[in-house]
């Protein structure tokens, strides 16, 4: 049985809890590792593979199917993500609104990397 198929409570549950994924939006890459159902820690990464910023957030998770889960959170500069994590496919679609409200919508490819 794959991880996210196994249920708690009727619920799927989330694959990503204690790994890293590199994800390529194709324009960014960027770092998420999953801390816990909670706690997520993003890293930039450059075009030369080296680390950029980094910052721990508090996320929330919403399974929509087995395979596909909403993730949010708000960072410290106000910057709000959503993604749509899609573990099945391994794809991602963040749509992000910028502290001046500006948007932004991005989809990507990930691997996980531990």
């Amino acid at each position: 049985m794959l991880l996210w198929t196994r249920r708690v409570h009727g619920e799927p549950l989330f694959p990503a809890v204690g790994h890293r994924y590199l994800v390529d939006f194709v324009k960014f890459r960027v770092e998420l590792y999953f801390t816990s159902l909670t706690s997520l820690t993003y890293t930039g990464i450059r075009k030369d593979g080296t680390r950029g910023a980094s910052e721990a957030v508090k996320i929330r998770v919403e399974p929509i199917s087995d395979t596909i889960f909403l993730v949010t959170w708000q960072e410290s500069d106000k910057t709000t993500v959503v993604h749509v994590e899609d573990y099945g496919r391994k794809t991602i679609v963040t749509n992000i609104t910028n502290p001046d409200l500006s948007f932004e919508q991005y989809h990507g490819t990930f691997n996980q990397q531990s």
